[in-house]
């Protein structure tokens, strides 16, 4: 991944002022909720696209020029995941793409492309590099946001305790 890109969607996420949505394929989805779980936690406004192809389209209302979407995609790609980047981006939104080594269709509308080599010695392709980017991503937001992220889990800690 390149240093540059990173620190780049790394900064986008860190930007309190902009919704993060995330949204995952058939086998990505698991990734994107993980991601979304931690992120929640260092930052509001973000969201996890879920649902069907309908649902995901009505989740668009919410997308605005501000936003973040961060997409999952790895090859036997979705032509759902394709179709909601494409009109996301048509809204304006900034579209931050995870995928393999071969690049998603979502490559061609995404503004910043973090590719993970996913090739294994097996039927199926490996989405532990997915997860490493996802885990450094999180560190590189929680690094930016800085002790609001302390502030945060403090917060966090006591409504557990309640």
């Amino acid at each position: 991944v390149a240093r540059g890109e990173f620190d780049a969607v790394a900064g986008l996420l860190a930007d309190p002022h902009r919704q993060a949505h995330v949204l995952g394929g058939r086998f990505t989805d698991a990734l994107a909720g993980y991601f979304v779980a931690h992120l929640r936690i260092l930052r509001p406004n973000v969201r996890h696209i879920t649902g069907g192809r309908g649902s995901w389209l009505d989740q668009l209302l919410d997308v605005g020029k501000r936003d973040a979407i961060v997409v999952f995609d790895i090859r036997r790609y979705s032509a759902d995941v394709a179709t909601f980047a494409d009109r996301a981006a048509r809204r304006g939104a900034t579209i931050v793409l995870v995928t393999d080594q071969w690049l998603s269709p979502v490559s061609r509308m995404a503004k910043h492309v973090l590719p993970a080599h996913v090739a294994v010695p097996s039927m199926w392709d490996s989405a532990g590099g997915l997860l490493l980017i996802v885990e450094a991503l999180l560190a590189a937001v929680a690094r930016e946001l800085g002790p609001k992220v302390r502030e945060r889990l403090s917060v966090i800690e006591q409504l557990r305790q309640d």
